[in-house]
């Protein structure tokens, strides 16, 4: 008689793969048996726009260990004792009879399983916009190793090809990056007014956005899309409101929807956000059921609210937390704070927590304070500039989040942001962080840190910030304001606004001029980074200048680079 206890788990991917290898460390005298539909089990899907780009060579890379082994059905069998059924789908869930039917997709066969516990690990599916022409050939998504080998296809059928990405987020920027290093021409259409939509604000997806044009990739925001059109059944053009495009092929990226359907059907509770409901333990509304990966909701640590922000990252966390609990160990996920990085060309560009867009939503009492430096010592080969943005609390001075872009490490600042504000952590208790320093790595303050002491100057009244968007509101529309750029003149020559109410006075030259600045007027005052702007500040305010202000970040953040000559 078997009496082991049986596991099914349903998906093979990152949550569904990792809970069941870590059930048979754990208890190896468990029965695991996963279920998917697909071809390809246990792949980093996260790897295919790097693929198409080159820089991963074959796509069997995606499913192979760290010691080169291909992560298939043998594999598991052979090396983890997990069953595997691929090419199955499954339909239905009998809660009361504790058993999953399903069909086999190659054979027809009806097929059922019987069940312990479950595992729901379906994963999500793109999203797809209703336009008109959406099923035509050539119009793909980026999220399975098939679309991966079609596309690959597409690019080695096209030299020189042209491309059409719709969104603006992860996959749309990474697949607009990949296609680029293949000699393409790509068009990227957001309906939205940003790159990152939701998890940047404005003035740091502005710098991507830039680089975006420096990298010839041509971008629509606030697209309108009308209709992909094409020719015996094969896209050849995208049509907006206000333009029209060539497009070899289509790839659509407008986010992920949870694969919910059959859990919905089996009576299991969906949370707010339509995802579904799981507590901390991964625990469905039926406790012989978990589920965790892009299908659930979870809980956002900063605003305690549920959110639906589906990573690979979290799907590998959730997994070993249902493995724990099915084994007796008491394991409980706290949440997450919407960590994210991304490699956009030459540019890092990552987020932790809130932006200032969310805490203005959230009615939150928040201040948020941009600010540039260098990512090495700035005079370490290779140095390069990076802007942060950092958002507290009002009163608590507690870290609601972080925004970083540039093209040092960005990864390192934003991980160090999201352990303090996993802590908790307040600007006084990670204003003195003891962090790595050597000349390579990091100036003798790093720029994270450096943001956290411009806070505090902000908190103590000497610094007065002024956003970029503001200084170019006030620029264009309001009469009583000047902005002095107090960088060298050969800086100023080589790049500045121009603009009537923007002049130049090196910061050197600041005493002695003081005399030919209006007092009647708010004065701005500016360099690349910030620094200077800021002494400038200083000098004024001590001259007696009633209004006076920094310009956050300084020119660095200047989104408007067709306003500087």
């Amino acid at each position: 008689m078997n009496d082991k206890k049986r596991i099914i788990v349903i998906g093979a991917s990152a949550c569904g793969a990792k809970a069941a290898s870590r059930i048979k460390r754990l208890r190896p005298d468990y029965a695991v048996t996963i279920l998917d539909q697909g071809q390809y089990i246990s792949y980093a899907a996260c790897g295919i726009p790097y693929y198409l780009s080159g820089k991963v060579r074959d796509l069997d890379d995606l499913l192979k260990t760290t010691y080169g082994r291909i992560r298939d059905v043998q594999y598991f069998k052979d090396l983890k004792d997990i069953t595997i059924h691929t090419n199955v789908r499954v339909l239905d869930i009998d809660r009361s009879a504790r058993r999953v039917g399903a069909t086999n997709m190659s054979t027809g066969e009806s097929l059922s399983f019987e069940y312990d516990t479950l595992v729901l690990a379906a994963g999500a599916s793109p999203k797809m916009p209703p336009i008109p022409g959406s099923n035509l050939k050539g119009v793909y998504h980026l999220t399975r190793m098939e679309d991966a080998a079609a596309i690959a296809q597409e690019i080695h059928d096209h030299v020189h090809g042209s491309a059409v990405i719709v969104g603006g987020g992860f996959i749309g920027v990474e697949a607009a990056e990949a296609l680029i290093l293949k000699k393409w021409n790509v068009t990227l259409l957001e309906r939205e007014s940003q790159l990152f939509p939701g998890m940047l604000d404005f003035e740091i997806s502005a710098l991507i956005q830039e680089h975006f044009y420096e990298n010839r990739v041509d971008s629509e925001f606030n697209a309108e899309i009308i209709s992909f059109e094409g020719e015996e059944g094969k896209i050849n053009k995208v049509i907006t409101k206000n333009n029209e495009y060539r497009a070899d092929i289509v790839i659509v990226a407008t986010g992920l929807r949870p694969n919910t359907a059959i859990a919905e059907a089996a009576g299991l509770a969906l949370g707010d956000t339509r995802a579904l409901k799981v507590n901390a333990l991964m625990q469905t509304s039926d406790p012989a059921i978990y589920a965790g990966g892009d299908m659930v909701e979870n809980k956002h640590i900063i605003t305690g609210k549920p959110c639906y922000i589906p990573l690979g990252s979290t799907a590998n966390k959730h997994g070993r937390v249902i493995a724990d609990n099915i084994c007796g160990m008491n394991s409980k996920f706290p949440g997450i704070q919407g960590t994210f990085v991304c490699k956009a060309f030459e540019y890092n560009v990552g987020s932790t927590g809130i932006t200032e867009t969310q805490a203005k939503q959230m009615g939150l009492d928040a201040f948020a304070l941009s600010v540039c430096g260098f990512d090495k010592a700035h005079y370490y080969p290779d140095s390069q500039i990076m802007a942060l943005k950092i958002i507290f609390e009002n009163g608590t001075h507690r870290l609601l989040g972080l925004q970083a872009v540039g093209k040092g490490d960005v990864a390192r600042r934003i991980d160090v942001a999201a352990t303090a504000m996993r802590l908790d952590a307040t600007l006084q208790d990670i204003i003195y962080l003891d962090m790595a320093y050597a000349p390579p790595f990091s100036p003798a303050l790093d720029v994270f840190v450096t943001a956290l002491n411009v806070a505090e100057n902000v908190n103590s009244g000497i610094l007065k910030p002024i956003t970029v968007m503001e200084a170019k509101r006030l620029l264009d529309h309001e009469d009583a304001v000047l902005m002095v750029d107090v960088r060298s003149d050969l800086e100023f020559r080589r790049a500045h606004v121009e603009h009537p109410k923007v002049i130049n006075i090196p910061l050197d030259e600041l005493h002695q001029k003081i005399d030919e600045l209006p007092r009647d007027k708010k004065i701005i005052c500016t360099c690349q980074l910030g620094l200077r702007g800021f002494s400038a500040q200083r000098i004024l305010d001590a001259a007696g200048f009633p209004d006076v202000c920094t310009l956050e970040g300084g020119l660095f953040l200047w989104p408007w680079k067709e306003d500087m000559i």
